[in-house]
């Protein structure tokens, strides 16, 4: 098989270990030189309900996800009920031949509207109301059903417990054997995600044996794939790349409270506080390290962390649209003390606690306008991994230039992307600090004698200066003289005026495709590598397109917007959220009137053939506005 283009899913119950298959199969396809973009979706109750990871597999960086799927591999009868419509001519679909029996109203685990459509589907084609029906209706529909006795294959196999824990690693091996994948690469895989557990290698290398001779003597394992040549790369969610690019950005104190999908990047840091490693980049930064607190709520979180700011340590807090809801008086604290620190957003699907685990992009007017009264902020967001490591150093730079709070945002669904990415280009790291005093002997915190609205830190300890949630005056102190009041608030407000200037419109928004395009997509966060990858698409139908991609939303980049949209043709906005809030940020700030849309809000990734169908319909003017729907 050569120019692979690869679309796998795997499926099981939460807490049934499909992490593991997904690193399993991400890394040895990386071991022998592909690339694999992958994006977990599970439910948010702790263990049980469905759980399944989307893969693509390309020679070329992948960008983004299709459908229909090219594997569907069910660790249980869930998976082939939740993925029924997933699947089309020449899916293999891969099961556990137990299953076939299984009944459609004992499968507790799927959800009861999520069951009702099921069965409905089932009965409107005659079919049984169990596996056995289900995969009949895939067949119908062109997929090439496989089933494999999964017990059968580790019969013999010395195993510890029962054979079913090692179901999802077996599920793994068969996949890989089945395209083509050769078996040095799935045991090298397992070295590496067991790491020195010898133990757990062991065995788990016998069910890869297994499964490897099971597809040979069944003549089910693929021709060889050729290996790739490959650069270094590194195998990151947005989580972790968050986590990277502050420990590579400087960063010394984090603070957090547990909530989806941010927890995962303060876990990261916990495991990283002695960052002597880091010595072989930076001998400056490897330099003592960094502390983590898991605080007792999110308005401790960020206070805490403006405390260790005032002190000059590069500071942080990560949260969601819950916790960053609680956390908005601490950041109005933060406007008028001019407080340096970084607030990492990560979204998710709300109101309320709404959709804890599934992807939306709803908090951007949240974010732009959290806390009372008026202060200068920055909003920054990132759209793919490495953009998270980058940004995040950013960030903490932003915060100690402009001494103000930034907000990053990232989007759940990239919070749980798994991608490989380039190595960190030292180079690029750059961790600035904030201006300092020089003068002692007349210390001003919040000094007028500035041209750019920032005014020297002090040093915590020497320097005295007063705090108060107040208006104050240079030295801190409570004042509502009328003139000192509008020259803080102008001071304050400066500092963004001088950030749009100072900062590059790279960093800002970007043009992707060609100047001619017929079509501009208006974007950010997570859909960059969907239209990227559609702008190909596209072409190949005779669509023209291009992206304005938008980065930094306080300040916004308007000249640059309003340059672009003014030659743009047909402009179509496209989020994950149901009022396309970009798009109202553009009209707020260049009066430009966006008025087609592509919106997803049902909590799940939009995928390249829906958002090119999607496109499709809105250039030959059937529709205005498409809100796109797929999603297990």
């Amino acid at each position: 098989m050569s120019n692979i283009d690869l679309n796998l899913s795997i499926g099981g119950p939460q807490g049934g270990g499909i992490d593991t298959s997904s690193n399993l199969i991400s890394r040895a396809f990386a071991s022998s030189g592909y690339n694999v973009l992958g994006v977990r979706e599970f439910h948010s109750n702790i263990k049980g309900r469905h759980s399944y990871v989307h893969l693509r597999i390309r020679e070329e960086r992948p960008r983004s996800l299709k459908y229909p799927l090219d594997f569907l591999v069910a660790l249980d009868p869930d998976t082939i009920f939740e993925h029924l419509d997933d699947v089309s001519t020449g899916t293999i679909v891969l099961y556990d031949t137990n299953d076939e029996n299984a009944e459609l109203a004992q499968a507790r685990m799927i959800m009861r509207d999520t069951a009702k459509r099921i069965n409905g589907v089932l009965q409107e084609n005659k079919l049984d109301l169990n596996v056995k029906g289900a995969l009949a209706l895939m067949k119908k529909n062109g997929a090439k059903i496989m089933g494999i006795p999964f017990s059968k294959v580790l019969e013999g196999v010395e195993l510890d417990g029962p054979a079913t824990r090692y179901y999802n690693v077996l599920g793994a091996s068969l996949t890989l054997s089945i395209i083509g994948l050769d078996q040095k690469f799935t045991r090298d895989s397992l070295k590496h995600i067991f790491g020195n557990k010898e133990k757990v290698i062991a065995l788990n290398v016998k069910v890869v044996d297994a499964a490897y001779k099971y597809c040979r003597d069944n003549g089910l394992q693929g021709k060889t794939l050729p290996d790739m040549d490959a650069p270094p790369r590194m195998l990151l969610t947005g989580n972790d790349g968050a986590a990277l690019g502050k420990i590579m950005g400087g960063l010394r104190f984090q603070t957090y409270y547990p909530i989806t999908p941010a927890s995962d990047e303060s876990s990261i840091l916990e495991e990283h506080e002695d960052i002597k490693w880091l010595s072989n980049e930076n001998k400056k930064l490897a330099s003592g390290g960094i502390t983590v607190v898991q605080t007792e709520d999110e308005l401790s979180a960020i206070t805490m962390a403006e405390g260790a700011a005032i002190t000059g340590a590069r500071s942080a807090t990560a949260t969601s649209g819950p916790g960053f809801s609680l956390m908005a008086e601490a950041i109005s604290f933060a406007g008028i003390d001019e407080i340096p620190v970084v607030i990492t957003f990560y979204q998710r699907g709300g109101p309320s606690t709404g959709l804890p685990t599934r992807n939306g992009q709803g908090d951007l007017m949240f974010a732009m306008n959290t806390g009372h009264g008026e202060f200068p902020k920055m909003v920054i967001s990132s759209g793919d991994v490495e953009e998270c490591i980058y940004d995040s150093m950013k960030a903490l730079n932003y915060a100690q230039r402009y001494q103000l709070p930034v907000i990053h945002l990232i989007d759940k669904n990239l919070a749980n992307t798994s991608d490989f990415v380039p190595v960190i280009e030292t180079k690029k790291i750059k961790v600035e600090q904030s201006l300092k005093t020089k003068d002692k002997s007349d210390f001003k915190r919040y000094t007028l004698d500035t041209k750019n609205g920032v005014s020297p830190m002090g040093v915590f300890g020497k320097d005295i200066f007063w705090m108060t949630g107040d208006e104050h005056d240079e030295l801190g102190h409570v004042t509502e003289d009328p003139l000192i009041r509008d020259r803080m608030m102008e001071k304050r407000f400066t500092k963004l005026k001088v950030a749009d200037d100072e900062i590059p419109d790279e960093d800002k928004a970007q043009v992707f495709g060609s100047d001619h395009a017929k079509v501009t997509f208006i974007t950010w966060g997570s859909q960059k590598g969907v239209i990227l990858d559609a702008i190909d698409g596209l072409k190949a139908k005779g669509i023209e397109a291009n992206m304005l991609y938008l980065k930094m939303f306080e300040p916004f980049p308007s000249k640059f917007v309003d340059k672009i949209l003014k030659k743009a043709g047909t402009v179509i906005d496209v989020e994950s959220n149901m009022t396309g809030q970009a798009a109202k940020v553009i009209r707020m700030n260049t009066g430009f009137e966006v008025t087609n849309f592509i919106l997803k809000y049902n909590g799940r990734h939009i995928t390249e053939d829906e958002l090119i169908s999607a496109t499709s319909d809105i250039v030959s003017k059937k529709k205005k506005i498409v809100v796109l729907e797929n999603g297990a």
